[in-house]
């Protein structure tokens, strides 16, 4: 049977060191299907989950501000931020952000520079570097993962709400009636207890990595940012991918792939899958949007039918350089298509 193999592939892959504690959550008809905890975990474990904070948090935020016509996703960085914004950057619009088709590169560690001013100062030092930093290529000839354009992307989403995207996320799972995942900012407690929080490896200067994001470039921002900083459960993970699909002539957008970028796989703020070889599963049905968080989280959701795969691990307590994740991950997700009935 697909429940007990998944069960032994959940409790295999902590044994074999991919991780040392996962949920897994299968949803379909607007309730879990199956749910197994393995390792250091409960069922109701909060983990830290990275850039799933792109589809969760950042694409629905900015689909609000849409909606409120505040900020048109056509609108250009020059239109919002005018002389600051060099030639080379002025062809970069809101949706081109969202669908990593902004020519940004990848990553920077621009919170070596950032720790080394006070807080209040830091979003204009973060806005300065990424207007100066050289772009990978043409805006909108390519996509290209990149945490800097999901970096831009939170400095225009606070700057339309004119408020933290912690309380910005907030109201809106509120209005969409869900219990999500939460922020956690760095000068408050914990939402949860520590204990029901999954830790994280050490990093060169925190040793304990525990109840805080795990993302240095979040954790320089306070630990809120566009692009990662989200902590929840599984349950809660499902519950907003089920209000966005229960919502579908609202935020149906956010699942439509980007056609106007040659070559792109992108959605808003999700990720497809990839063929053969994908962490989504080699039988993810068409139609089929995700993403993936560095700190060991997968999220895999059929919009058209409101069913999806929720793998929540701490992958990187074992370290960064840990990727036994990835084999676990292709094994249960295509066991779990095979649950919900999707397998293609």
């Amino acid at each position: 049977m697909p429940e007990a193999k998944l069960k032994q592939a959940l409790a295999q892959g902590v044994e074999q060191g991919a991780t040392p504690a996962a949920v897994l959550l299968l949803w379909a008809d607007g309730q879990p299907v199956f749910w197994e905890a393995a390792g250091e975990a409960q069922p109701d474990t909060v983990f830290d989950l990275a850039s799933l904070t792109k589809p969760l948090a950042a694409a629905p935020l900015a689909l609000e501000l849409e909606r409120r016509e505040v900020l048109s996703w056509g609108a250009g960085l020059y239109d919002l931020w005018g002389q600051a914004v060099p030639q080379d950057k002025d062809q970069i619009t809101v949706e081109r952000l969202l669908t990593h088709a902004a020519g940004f590169p990848a990553y920077q560690p621009y919170f070596q520079a950032l720790e080394k001013q006070p807080p209040e100062l830091r979003r204009a030092l973060l806005r300065s570097m990424l207007m100066n930093e050289p772009l990978a290529h043409a805006p909108g000839s390519r996509a290209l993962y990149s945490d800097l354009g999901y970096l831009s992307l939170g400095l225009l989403l606070e700057q339309g709400f004119a408020q933290g995207l912690d309380e910005a996320l907030a109201a809106l799972y509120a209005r969409l009636g869900v219990e999500g995942p939460r922020y956690l900012p760095l000068d408050r407690p914990p939402a949860w207890p520590l204990e029901r929080i999954a830790p994280c490896g050490p990093l060169p200067g925190r040793p304990v990595i525990h109840g805080q994001v795990e993302d240095e470039n979040c954790f320089a921002l306070g630990g809120v940012g566009a692009h990662a900083g989200l902590f929840g459960s599984a349950a809660m993970v499902a519950s907003v991918m089920d209000a966005l699909c229960r919502t579908a002539s609202a935020s149906g957008r956010l699942f439509e792939r980007d056609a106007a970028t040659p070559g792109s796989g992108r959605t808003p703020g999700f990720d497809t899958p990839s063929g053969p070889d994908s962490l989504a599963g080699d039988n993810a049905p068409p139609g089929t949007v995700g993403h993936l968080g560095f700190t060991g989280c997968s999220l895999w959701w059929h919009s058209a039918t409101n069913r999806g795969v929720v793998l929540l691990s701490n992958r990187v307590a074992l370290g960064r350089d840990n990727e036994s994740i990835n084999p676990l991950r292709r094994r249960v997700h295509r066991l779990a298509w095979q649950i919900l009935g999707e397998d293609s």
